[in-house]
């Protein structure tokens, strides 16, 4: 890849909302305004697309041209098993949030399963507990009616497994993709997610080259993971033993993956530091930041 702009580098400003307990708490974040400068001057020109909810769309738009901020494609939340009877009301949410980013032109948007806390994969993290094809194949079908529902509005969704959900290891999201047309589902891989539930992740994004959306860029320590599945740690155990780290800090070979992305891939790389290994949360954005743009525009100058 020649050409890596660096408006293609962009922040999920999560690691604001790190809470005491090892999960994600948004009250904890920066009011919107905030939150967006503060994203800037970590050194970032692009943010994940997130309407607050209180806000219209040009209200948001106003904020980002303020801060001079680009925007990479946001994330929908699928909070229904399938068989819960709250699908309609999830195709209904997310026609709302796909509508949303048309009206910010964007096209693509991630699509993951909702955490809960003691659930069976939050208890037992990346080790696909309790596997259930009936359920998957049940998941499947609503990813279907919502990948069909986004096409509506012009903004496909892009499958992200993700540790702690139905949808959580390699041959799962294997499955799903395999399952649906590219038409209406597209892939979301997340390094730090896929790495720690033991997905060959350069084969997963050589395989699915053709449908690679964005990616979100998250480091970890995969002996943290280790010694968590040993110990029977849940999910929030793992992540206060310090699981999570910011690009370049962790145990993942982070240059090696963002150069097996494919020529001509012009997606997002999206840094998501969901606890910060440096404490406060500016200079982990800081740290993000300087070293994305270090190592992803050194490997343009590299290859030219």
């Amino acid at each position: 890849m020649s050409d890596r702009p660096a408006d293609r580098i962009a922040l999920n400003p999560i690691q604001w909302m790190a809470s005491a307990d090892g999960w994600l708490d948004p009250s904890l974040s920066p009011a919107p305004e905030q939150l967006l400068s503060l994203t800037k001057k970590a050194g970032f020109n692009a943010v994940m697309a997130a309407v607050p909810a209180d806000w219209s769309v040009q209200q948001y738009q106003d904020a980002l041209g303020a801060n001079r901020l680009g925007l990479a494609p946001g994330y929908f939340v699928c909070r229904s098993d399938g068989m819960d009877g709250t699908q309609d009301e999830v195709v209904r949410a997310a026609e709302t949030v796909a509508r949303q980013h048309a009206q910010l032109g964007l096209h693509d948007v991630g699509l993951g399963l909702a955490m809960k806390k003691g659930s069976p994969r939050v208890i037992r993290p990346a080790q696909g507990a309790e596997p259930d094809e009936a359920r998957l194949e049940t998941l499947t079908a609503l990813i279907k009616r919502i990948g069909e529902a986004m096409r509506g509005e012009g903004v496909r969704p892009a499958l992200h497994p993700h540790v702690g959900t139905w949808i959580e290891t390699e041959q799962e999201g294997r499955a799903v993709l395999e399952a649906l047309s590219p038409d209406i589902l597209g892939f979301l891989p997340d390094t730090g997610h896929l790495a720690w539930a033991g997905a060959d992740l350069i084969k997963l994004i050589t395989d699915y080259a053709s449908r690679l959306a964005f990616v979100h860029v998250k480091d970890c320590r995969l002996s943290v993971a280790k010694r968590g599945r040993a110990a029977g740690w849940t999910y929030q155990q793992t992540v206060l033993d310090g699981l999570w780290a910011e690009p370049g800090r962790g145990e993942l070979p982070m240059t090696t993956i963002l150069d097996a992305l494919p020529a001509g891939f012009g997606g997002a790389l999206m840094v998501e530091v969901d606890r910060p290994d440096i404490t406060d949360p500016f200079e982990s954005a800081r740290t993000s930041a300087s070293w994305m743009h270090d190592t992803w525009e050194a490997g343009a100058a590299a290859s030219r």
